[in-house]
């Protein structure tokens, strides 16, 4: 062959190889994927196993074909697990697995976990449907996720997180506070210790009576703060106040040995309860009825034989709902509300066991005002009354936790300033 031939041969050569590559790449530009979301299969089914068997073979077959690019062809697909997750909702499941034509080479889709020489994947897909005719019915995937997201999604919409979290804030058990007058509620009943939990005794009061609340979200894992008085000599806990039960006591003078079970009063609509008992004898329940929006009225029943008998002793001064209130003798006792802008103050105090009552305006830097918003129930402290004001459920100074401490020598009609201090957290963990 002269050296001409061999040219042309080549040139020939070379010119079919160009044309070849461009009719290639021509075939391949006019193929179109669609992705999986408003892919669809039409079919004279309602089995929604074979609909995807039938979807995916659909799917799969756009890169089966001639001209797809090497690095994206599929060789095989096998399904490993195809499950129906709501027949109602059109939701399946797909575990498949594919080869790709070249070995080593991702294959066109995303999210897959290399096994050997197989990618294996896991759709959760949704379909709508849509009548096509003939008795037929055309099925498109509107959604694709992965199973962790499905699951996610199904958690936060079938009620299962709400139930998870009110079992979390309002039943599973919480471990007791670690002090030498304490309670626990376990397998759905209380208990009182003296001994710091080393011994216990029951209270003869069935948790779901003991913790139920006639006007909000009943805790069947703790006690209200204050609904309870827990000391050697006097131990009481005030429930009730619920269609189902009137607002009662009950009560023991010899730790928890033996129990008497009193009625304070007939009120069935009681959101929160306070208790204190300054002597043995003496003792006063302070309980809410008939809110309305952020107005309740309060009542204050007072007792001087010990629990047996009560009597209405006065009314709450202020309509705003109640946060804390208890005596500290049996004549002085201290009530506090929410801080709310115009009025003259949230904490009062009365001298003359629940007659009346006055405003007491505390002593404090200009620049906590709105720091330090909300009184709790005074405490005796060494001969001395103390009392914490907190930030409220807002309150974010140094972390929202810290308190401002005041002491009075005059048993509260007049305050001074102590420390700010940090109270031990309650929080679990």
């Amino acid at each position: 062959m002269s050296r001409k031939s061999g040219i042309i041969a080549l040139l020939t050569v070379f010119l079919v190889a160009v044309i070849f590559f461009a009719y290639y790449t021509y075939e391949q530009n006019k193929l179109v994927f669609k992705p999986v979301e408003g892919f669809s299969v039409t079919e004279q089914t309602m089995n929604m196993t074979l609909v995807g068997v039938k979807w995916l073979d659909k799917y799969i077959a756009q890169y089966e074909q001639k001209y797809v690019p090497r690095d994206k062809k599929v060789e095989t697909y096998e399904i490993d697990e195809l499950t129906v997750l709501d027949e109602q909702k059109k939701v399946i499941q797909i575990d498949f697995s594919v080869k790709a034509k070249v070995k080593g080479s991702e294959t066109p889709f995303e999210g897959g976990m290399l096994e050997g020489s197989k990618v294996k994947y896991q759709w959760v897909l949704w379909f709508n449907t849509k009548d096509a005719g003939n008795s037929k019915t055309t099925y498109e995937v509107y959604k694709k996720q992965r199973p962790a997201g499905y699951d996610l999604e199904q958690y936060n919409t079938n009620g299962q997180k709400e139930k998870d979290e009110y079992e979390k804030e309002f039943v599973n058990e919480k471990p007791f506070e670690e002090k030498q007058y304490t309670y626990k509620i376990e397998n759905k009943k209380c208990f009182v210790s003296y001994d710091f939990g080393k011994s216990w005794n029951e209270v003869p009061v069935p948790i779901e009576t003991l913790a139920k609340v006639g006007d909000g979200n009943s805790h069947y894992n703790e006690l209200q703060e204050g609904s309870y008085v827990i000391t050697p000599k006097k131990t009481a806990f005030v429930y009730g106040g619920t269609q189902e039960t009137g607002l009662m006591m009950v009560y023991s003078e010899d730790q928890g040995a033996t129990w008497q079970t009193t009625n304070v009063s007939q009120l069935n609509s009681v959101r929160v309860k306070f208790c204190s008992f300054p002597t043995v004898k003496d003792g006063y329940v302070i309980a809410t009825s008939d809110r309305t929006m952020s107005q309740e009225g309060q009542v204050i029943y007072a007792t001087s034989d010990g629990g047996k008998t009560w009597h209405e002793a006065g009314f709450g001064p202020s309509t705003w709902l109640l946060q804390s209130g208890g005596f500290v003798d049996k004549n002085v006792g201290f009530m506090s509300y929410p801080s709310v802008q115009g009025e003259a103050s949230n904490f009062y105090r009365t001298e003359n066991g629940a007659k009346t009552f006055a405003p007491i305006t505390l002593p404090i830097k200009e620049e906590w005002k709105k720091v330090f918003i909300q009184p709790e129930t005074p405490y005796m402290e060494n001969g001395k009354l103390s009392l914490l004001v907190g930030q409220g459920d807002q309150g974010d100074f140094q972390g929202g936790r810290v308190m401002v401490k005041y002491q009075s020598k005059d048993m509260g009609k007049t305050w001074e300033y102590v420390e700010l201090v940090t109270p031990p957290s309650k929080e679990e963990g």
